[in-house]
């Protein structure tokens, strides 16, 4: 799919009950914000300085920053914010900015996705008083698919490029970990996402982007916002 916060939210659905898999609390928020910092730095259009500062991406041909279009309307939105601030940001400040600004940003993506005809959305009723929203998926393969890739990402090192780096990252900066692997393959998948994420595969910008929202999910969740 076009965004990682799609693929995250995918990852993240349980198809049985049609809510997103239980995670620390706000874990699963910081790491869909985040996706949008990655997906800039994914599309060489923005980078993190040795200050942890986000920065336009400088075009290696001209030494110049790169324009601040990536032909997706709502990336670039974020992507101008950055560009257009009087003065360079922390990755951490960006991140806790929008997720302050979307405070819930799973059902942006879950309707992006129902548009998308990916999930269907059912409204029911908690106790024929309570409405709630539940999301299914109108093809369970979609989910399949991703997971597959994701594991052999992590367990054969199968299909490992910078982008599938960058999920398997924030899929275990959400804690989801443990809805992909079975149990005797945790101890080994979590060392084998440490070293992915901190390997040369992801680049520089990414990996600092990766343990920023890593910390500030796990900051988030310790501290209930």
């Amino acid at each position: 799919m076009q965004y990682l916060s799609q693929d995250l939210v995918v990852l993240a659905l349980n198809p049985q009950t049609g809510k997103t898999r239980f995670s620390w609390y706000a874990a699963l928020e910081y790491g869909l914000v985040g996706s949008l910092l990655l997906d800039l730095v994914l599309r060489d259009k923005l980078e993190i300085d040795d200050d942890n500062r986000v920065i336009g991406a400088i075009h290696a041909s001209h030494g110049q920053a790169t324009a601040g279009n990536t032909g997706d309307e709502f990336l670039d939105r974020h992507l101008n914010e950055v560009l257009a601030s009087s003065r360079p940001r922390t990755a951490r400040f960006w991140i806790t900015r929008w997720r302050r600004r979307y405070r819930w940003f799973q059902p942006i993506v879950l309707q992006n996705l129902v548009d998308l005809g990916v999930l269907e959305r059912q409204e029911q009723r908690i106790l024929g008083l309570f409405p709630t929203q539940r999301y299914f998926l109108t093809d369970e393969s979609i989910q399949r698919e991703i997971v597959q890739q994701v594991r052999a990402a992590v367990l054969a090192g199968t299909g490992l490029n910078s982008r599938m780096a960058a999920l398997i990252s924030l899929m275990q900066a959400s804690h989801l970990t443990d809805s992909v692997f079975r149990p005797e393959e945790r101890t080994e998948a979590r060392s084998r996402i440490k070293a992915i994420a901190e390997g040369e595969l992801v680049g520089k910008a990414v990996s600092k982007a990766i343990f920023i929202i890593q910390a500030a999910a796990t900051l988030g969740a310790i501290n209930g916002v």
